[in-house]
């Protein structure tokens, strides 16, 4: 997975989208494209991208992300994203979706997930990015996530 030339490209979709968007690298970068996307790959923080299908299709997955989903990496890639939501917090994400529309990434978002096992936990200090190719074409987006608990109560 590691040596895949599409996970190579994605990471480095991700890397430089976040840069673009945040001003800032998200891990420190090398110039080696392997190392960066195992810099990524490896990074404590969940990442998660999807892809622009419909519906969206998660398509890059780090360890951290997939240890919260009760999964391999390669075990979540090809999965809706949405899928990765509980029923009762769609409302949520859709906004969430439309101020990425607006403003191109956000800051400190918090949820309510569900692991591929069914457990529901919780995701705090989240960025969300809209993802750009190379060109600046949309190429989906991808969550970074500060933390990872519990589920709280309302």
């Amino acid at each position: 997975m590691l040596h895949d030339i599409t996970f190579l490209a994605r990471a480095a979709v991700i890397l430089d989208s976040f840069c673009r968007l945040l001003g800032r690298e998200l891990v420190e970068r090398s110039g080696d494209a392997s190392l960066d996307a195992q810099r990524l790959f490896e990074l404590p923080q969940g990442v998660l991208a999807h892809d622009l299908s419909q519906p969206p299709l998660l398509d890059w997955a780090n360890l951290a992300a997939a240890d919260a989903f009760d999964a391999l990496p390669a075990t979540l890639l090809g999965r809706p994203s949405a899928d990765t939501t509980p029923a009762d917090a769609t409302a949520e994400r859709q906004h969430l979706f439309e101020t990425l529309r607006t403003q191109g990434f956000v800051t400190g978002y918090c949820g309510t997930r569900v692991s591929l096992a069914g457990r529901r936990f919780a995701i705090q200090n989240v960025t969300v990015l809209e993802l750009q190719d190379g060109l600046g074409n949309p190429a989906g987006h991808a969550a970074i996530i500060g933390s990872i608990g519990p589920e709280t109560a309302p």
